[in-house]
């Protein structure tokens, strides 16, 4: 059986079927380290075909590598062209899709890390909108976080029917039953999408109210998507937020409260307050 290669300047221009020691060694660590050897690889020869080898294989560390090749090569960092990397998005956008419909969750989750990574995609979508209903929690936050990314930020598309598909998307998950994919939901709503067209439809300003009581950040989060709405649904709950914080030098104010307050004229001095004595707290 022959070597297989050790590093990327050795990796042969004919796709290989296991992964060379370095890689597999890179992906087990920590920190920067399979990033860059990664990154390595995509800047080789037929890198994309190597990628939908990796893919093929019966193995699901493989799988998910390859599959985290191709997103590489389709994303904004991708050594490849313009259309070479059209390409390798498409390549991104049906490997997870397999992946969506499998039995192994790494594989799910991996597959809306990648078309997150990959760039803005109506096929990619249509798969995260597969995967925020998946069984796992962590999927599906997954899914929720890579939405607004797989969306981008034409208004063409933005505001056409694969915006609304998105917006929609996001406010069932604010009914989500695990409260991180909740939060990230309502993160999307509050701060990813621009406030206006199919984002700043009653639904999604309904949607924000329900979880205007919400624990940690999302309660907050909420009040930011309305005040940036102008919804005067906002006041009242940012108000009794700030004055609860005065009232109560335990109770921890999450930031978005006080970025909806400044969206608030009527709360500036109340606002104001909050932030001194905040910093009073600090000092002592």
């Amino acid at each position: 059986m022959p070597a297989q290669p050790s590093s990327p300047d050795e990796l042969p221009a004919e796709p290989v079927a296991g992964l060379p020691a370095d890689l597999l060694e890179a992906r087990e660590g920590t920190g920067a380290t399979f990033p860059a050897t990664l990154a390595a690889y995509a800047r080789r020869p037929r890198a994309l075909d190597q990628a939908a080898t990796w893919w093929s294989s019966p193995d699901p560390v493989t799988r998910l590598v390859g599959l985290e090749l191709s997103a590489v090569l389709a994303g904004p960092a991708s050594p490849l062209p313009l259309d070479e990397r059209e390409r390798a998005r498409h390549q991104v956008a049906a490997h997870a899709s397999e992946a969506s419909t499998g039995d192994d969750a790494d594989l799910r989750w991996a597959a809306a890390k990648a078309l997150g990574a990959a760039g803005p995609s109506a096929a990619a979508l249509d798969v995260l909108t597969i995967l925020i209903g998946d069984d796992d929690p962590d999927v599906r936050w997954q899914a929720v976080a890579c939405l607004p990314l797989a969306l981008g930020s034409d208004p063409g598309i933005v505001q056409g029917d694969p915006g609304r598909r998105a917006v929609e998307t996001l406010v069932s998950a604010t009914a989500d039953s695990d409260d991180d994919v909740v939060e990230q939901a309502v993160f999307a709503l509050a701060e990813q999408l621009e406030p206006d067209g199919v984002a700043a439809t009653p639904a999604v300003a309904d949607a924000l109210v329900r979880r205007l009581d919400s624990p940690g950040e999302t309660g907050g989060l909420a009040a930011l998507g309305l005040a940036r709405r102008d919804d005067p649904r906002a006041e009242p709950a940012v108000r009794a937020a700030l004055e609860k914080t005065l009232a109560d030098p335990e109770f921890e104010l999450d930031e978005p409260w006080l970025s909806a307050a400044d969206l608030l004229p009527g709360l500036a001095t109340l606002a104001a307050d909050v932030r001194r004595a905040g910093a009073t707290l600090g000092d002592s």
